[in-house]
């Protein structure tokens, strides 16, 4: 299975939501960056225990949306875009991985602000995906 914080990334570049490894990039891979101000970080994090028989994953995935300083309305709105364009998405294929489904066990939270007055957010996602990899699991179609 290739890494979900990229297939994150690469869908939330994609859907317009920010940009990445560019300067100025406003989404960032498993590590919160002093700056800028207002971004976006994927983490991976705990999901299901994937199937033994069936090529079929359950990872959980956690984005953290941090807003610019002094204005909670800009990063609340920022989070709602990240939850609709990662929810409920399509099956599809996604760096080589097919990704059935997008989910969440609950809807974005409020973190809190930090040291410098920005608005933290928090969207934990459970995704399903059939690995492309071959291993000694079986691909759901023959």
């Amino acid at each position: 299975m290739s890494s979900i914080v990229i297939g994150a990334k690469d869908l939330l570049v994609e859907k317009g939501i920010g940009t990445f490894n560019v300067p100025g990039s406003t989404i960032f891979i498993s590590k919160m960056p002093a700056e800028p101000d207002a971004c976006i970080v994927v983490f991976p994090s705990g999901g299901g225990s994937p199937d033994p028989k069936w090529r079929l994953d359950y990872p959980g995935l956690q984005v953290r949306v941090r807003g610019p300083k002094n204005d909670y309305v800009t990063g609340e709105t920022k989070t709602k875009a990240v939850r609709a364009a990662l929810l409920g998405i399509f099956s599809r294929y996604v760096n080589g991985d097919r990704w059935v489904s997008i989910t969440m066990p609950g809807d974005w939270s409020f973190l809190g602000w930090d040291d410098n007055s920005r608005p933290e957010f928090s969207l934990n996602f459970r995704l399903i995906i059939e690995p492309e990899e071959i291993d000694n699991r079986e691909p759901l179609a023959f």
